[in-house]
């Protein structure tokens, strides 16, 4: 059971996420609070498995709270505020949801965490660690037409360009499309990571099983990702390890 407290200084925003928390199978709410004060008490009494954190909150912020207190837990940030995305990456938020709270994006956050949980706690463990000691942790923020979504680098299977757009391919099988170009992405997301073997694709190297000699990629879910011909030299370079 994973345990969650929220932290929101609107009563009705609170009262709402606790109902929505009410019908999530498998997390439990071990408290509510509206403050900075209120939470130096409730966090280190409950100590959560998750925090449901706004932003703005009357006493300080949740950046705040989150340096003060550095909580061994994940977070989910909830506010009204679209420009605090990349900081909340900074601090290692799992996602960051706008207000309203959509409850389809609210059960995909709590889906996320509760995999986290139970399948990558070594991961999660140097994660923390990173923070603690400044490092950035691996993620990165996808602006679609509804919502910012933070996606690990780990989530994304590869990316593809159409006319402008950039679809992510994540590995619970999400779609993310973003109305930024391919090379942007290709400049944000670090090459130890990702691999440009097209013009049109961007790919996680994690999720490579095969290179064709007919010059394509086939990935673990068999997808196949085409090799340009005059990137087909460094694609080899860089799948042996020879650049």
């Amino acid at each position: 059971m994973i345990r969650v407290v929220i932290i929101d200084d609107e009563p009705a925003i609170r009262k709402d996420l606790q109902t929505l928390m009410q019908q999530q199978t498998g997390f439990v709410v071990a408290g509510a609070c509206g403050s900075i004060q209120e939470a130096r008490v409730l966090i280190p009494a409950t100590q959560p498995d998750l925090l449901l954190l706004d932003i703005s909150l009357g006493d300080g912020t949740g950046f705040d709270l989150l340096q003060e207190l550095a909580p061994a837990c994940k977070v989910i940030f909830i506010t009204a505020h679209q420009h605090f995305a990349i900081k909340a990456i900074k601090y290692g938020a799992l996602d960051y949801l706008l207000k309203p709270v959509d409850e389809e994006e609210l059960r995909q956050a709590l889906a996320r965490a509760s995999r986290m949980q139970a399948a990558e706690p070594a991961q999660l463990a140097v994660a923390r660690e990173q923070l603690k000691q400044g490092g950035l942790p691996h993620r990165i923020v996808l602006r679609s037409q509804q919502y910012l979504q933070i996606v690990a680098f780990e989530e994304i299977i590869y990316c593809q360009s159409d006319a402008g757009y950039t679809t992510f391919f994540l590995a619970d099988g999400r779609k993310i499309v973003v109305s930024k170009s391919i090379k942007e992405y290709e400049e944000l997301l670090p090459d130890t990571w990702f691999l440009r073997p097209h013009q049109s694709y961007l790919v996680n190297h994690r999720f490579i099983d095969r290179y064709h000699k007919d010059g394509y990629l086939v990935l673990r879910n068999n997808i196949e990702i085409p090799v340009s011909t005059r990137r087909k030299d460094f694609v080899m370079e860089y799948l042996t390890g020879n650049r």
